[in-house]
């Protein structure tokens, strides 16, 4: 069986309705505007947010024009759609040092270089914050040139964290997580907790959602934790604790292993698994194997081992050559041994003349 024949009937069992699976996503709802907030927190990089024009859409930039335009900096929440939008808006990325999951917007400021602004005025109905005042001559556009925008979010990479709802000013994302329960710190084994010098708890959280707190300790943020676990078994001092309370999963189909199916979920929930009565299982009995006896070191004949010797002798010379080690690496023994007698003739040819 070729490759692509296999890879044309594997099965992906994660699609399959036959078997349940986690629920976790993140589902964009009519309030969305959409925005692009909460494309970079997504710690998996599940979103992505288009526009269907930009400004270069609507004609390269008028010479000439005169004009004024300003930023409320107190109505902008800094969604970026104007930035996504035009070029002569700039979004400040806020740094390493200051991204915080207590304060999930990444972006510090909203910055406009007038130099590349001609005052078209097309993204001041674009604002949703009515933030954007523009004075200067307004760009005329066909009616059917609306502006509209569309947030796509990938199912397979979404891990049901909430970060995108929580940075939505909008609150236009429904999320369901993959499991419920709480999370807390150990205190009595948090005085050995050492965030500077440890970060395993950052390292492993798929949510992102760890921080150092007022007493220099980790601290999670619980709206963001989709209690997966790996936290606790990494800590190396005990100082993380997780339960579940509940699983989030696709309906239980009526197949033969639906009760083992049952039985794995709710493990994932309690933390404790079935094992299986093996106390009426009956081993085999034990094989005496007799010793081997020792090999018996050949005897070697003189005479055979000169010939041999003598047949390889020019052969030797030959396999130190790159062309022939790469014919020997990469063919067919039967295909790469007639090449090396063919060679093998050529040379004892030219030995001969």
């Amino acid at each position: 069986m070729t490759d692509e024949t296999q890879t044309e009937t594997a099965v992906d069992f994660r699609k399959n309705e036959q078997y349940p699976r986690l629920v976790a996503e993140a589902v964009p709802n009519e309030k969305c505007k959409p925005c692009i907030l909460c494309e970079p927190v997504c710690p998996t990089k599940a979103i992505c947010v288009t526009f269907n024009r930009t400004r270069e859409d609507f004609g390269p930039l008028r010479t000439g024009i005169k004009g004024r335009i300003a930023v409320d900096q107190e109505k902008c929440n800094l969604c970026g759609r104007c930035a996504r939008f035009c070029k002569a808006f700039l979004l400040v990325d806020k740094t390493e040092k200051d991204k915080d999951p207590r304060n999930l917007v990444p972006y510090e400021q909203l910055l406009v270089d007038e130099e590349l602004c001609d005052y078209c005025g097309l993204c001041v109905p674009l604002c949703p914050e009515d933030a954007i005042k523009v004075e200067g001559e307004p760009l005329q556009v066909p009616e059917k040139a609306s502006i509209e925008g569309k947030i796509e979010i990938d199912k397979s990479l979404c891990i049901g964290c909430g970060r995108c709802a929580e940075v939505c000013p909008y609150d236009a994302i429904d999320v369901k997580k993959p499991f419920q329960g709480d999370i807390s710190l150990v205190e009595k084994n948090l005085v050995r907790c050492d965030p500077l010098g440890c970060q395993a708890c950052f390292n492993v959280c798929p949510a992102k959602c760890w921080y150092v707190d007022e007493r220099g300790k980790a601290a999670p943020v619980k709206d963001q934790c989709i209690y997966c676990k790996a936290c606790m078994k990494a800590c190396p001092v005990s100082a993380i604790a997780v339960e579940r309370s509940d699983v989030r999963h696709t309906d239980i189909k009526e197949t033969p292993w639906a009760e083992e199916w049952k039985e794995a979920i709710s493990a994932i929930k309690s933390g404790q698994r079935n094992i299986p009565d093996v106390s009426g299982a009956v081993a085999p009995p034990d094989i005496e194997r007799q010793p081997l006896p020792a090999p018996e070191k050949p005897e070697i004949d003189p005479e055979l081992l000169r010939l041999v010797d003598k047949a390889l002798a020019p052969v030797a010379p030959m396999l130190k050559k790159p062309k022939v080690r790469q014919i020997l690496e990469r063919e067919p023994a039967d295909q790469a041994s007639t090449k090396i007698v063919e060679r093998l003739h050529k040379e004892a040819k030219k030995e001969g003349k």
